[in-house]
């Protein structure tokens, strides 16, 4: 019971520090939100949108993103870059040394595993009104 009740008091403080904590994105027009996790929340800069490669099947999309920490109210910016093949629904990103890597995308239904589509998808989707992955 002890620990059920610690549980519970340490979810309200964590919440109302959450709620106190100012998120200068929440309400900028320039700023999509693409997904909430149990560390914060990300967010698509769409000025920031580049198309890169445009040559269906193959398209490249550059973005730069925004994450605010839920523990901390601290905000971080990083690029993304991504690239697509339509015809074989596969993504890629670049890793530390700069080479491509295919995305692991699963259908899982845990945030984790979903955040790698869920990205992609607010990637194309704001690149091109639709989503890369269909559903």
């Amino acid at each position: 019971m002890k620990n059920f009740l610690f549980a519970v008091i340490i979810t309200l403080v964590v919440g109302l520090s959450v709620n106190c904590s100012a998120n200068p994105y929440e309400n900028d027009p320039n700023y999509q939100l693409v997904v909430s996790d149990i560390n914060g929340i990300y967010y698509l800069y769409l000025p920031s949108l580049e198309v890169q490669e445009y040559n269906p099947p193959h398209y490249q999309i550059a973005v730069n993103f925004a994450f605010v920490s839920y523990y901390d109210g601290s905000t971080e910016s990083f690029k993304n870059v991504k690239r697509y093949n339509w015809y074989t629904k596969e993504t890629f990103h670049q890793n530390e040394e700069g080479n491509w890597v295919k995305d692991e995308i699963s259908h899982g239904n845990s945030l984790s595993e979903m955040r790698p589509r869920i990205i992609a998808d607010a990637m194309f989707g704001a690149a091109y009104g639709i989503n890369f992955y269909g559903y």
